[in-house]
């Protein structure tokens, strides 16, 4: 089955900004987070009240976007991923929950962008001969550098492990296709990043004065699909990881991120227009 017949075959969704998501549990609130000022006092219910904690808080998101900038990953992706959690955290703060707005959007905005990146991180899997040549040459290294008191040539290297120096050289490329793995695991609650973001300061971009919620959702999918606003439902309001949206959807996970990076690089070509 195709990929547009499995995702037309589901019935029509409603538009995101529409309130489908429920409420995560609270993070740990950054220090240095008094400039909220009047932003906690917003109700997120409203498409006005959260869209303005959006407009207020875009510099946060980019912020944290670049905090998490991996190479190898398109930064203007995970900014916008890192905008997406924006939102789904706007809609879902609540006045009076005993926290501010920042407290609370941190974890979400890190935890949405840590989900994509891990994703993202083994989309294609290198063969399992590569992936064992990778650990014999991570070990031999360690070795050799004890022996030799510098860093071995890939020759050395190849020698210690019986291979070629040109595979040594593909096995040690592999590091950089896991570089997400490297990023902190995120605990039950989605916390463990509020601690280590007391330098950051919501910025208020320029040309985002008048854009609330709705309005920047409605844009964003403007001419969407049944699949790409499944998709948005799926990963972004359901939070499922791409693995869990090919079981449900019936695809592979590689078809996901296709279609993903497709939704993702219309949505960022829309709000730059």
């Amino acid at each position: 089955m195709s990929e547009s017949a499995v995702m037309e075959s589901r019935s029509p969704l409603a538009v995101l900004a529409g309130g489908l998501a429920g409420e995560p549990a609270a993070g740990r609130a950054p220090e240095g987070a008094a400039r909220e000022d009047a932003a906690g006092g917003r109700e997120g219910a409203s498409s006005g009240g959260a869209g303005a904690l959006v407009v207020e808080h875009l510099g946060l998101a980019d912020a944290l976007a670049r905090r998490h900038r991996v190479p190898g990953h398109d930064f203007e992706d995970i900014r916008q991923v890192a905008r997406m959690g924006l939102v789904m955290a706007a809609q879902r703060y609540r006045e009076g929950a005993g926290h501010g707005f920042v407290q609370f959007a941190v974890p979400t905005i890190s935890g949405t962008i840590k989900r994509y990146l891990r994703d993202q991180s083994w989309v294609v899997r290198p063969p399992r001969s590569l992936q064992e040549l990778r650990l014999g040459v991570k070990e031999a290294r360690g070795r050799l550098v004890q022996e030799l008191g510098r860093e071995p040539s890939l020759a050395e290297l190849g020698e210690a492990t019986g291979a070629s120096p040109e595979q040594v050289a593909e096995a040690r490329s592999v590091d950089a296709a896991m570089s997400a793995a490297a990023i902190e695991p995120l605990d039950s609650s989605g916390e463990g990043e509020g601690e280590r973001t007391a330098h950051l300061v919501p910025v208020v971009e320029a040309g985002f004065e008048q854009v609330e919620l709705r309005q920047m959702v409605a844009c964003a999918l403007e001419g969407a699909s049944e699949q790409d606003r499944l998709l948005v439902k799926l990963r972004f309001v359901d939070e499922m990881s791409q693995s869990e949206i090919a079981a449900e959807l019936g695809v592979s996970q590689m078809q996901v991120s296709r279609l993903l990076r497709r939704l993702l690089d219309r949505m960022r070509r829309k709000m730059a227009a």
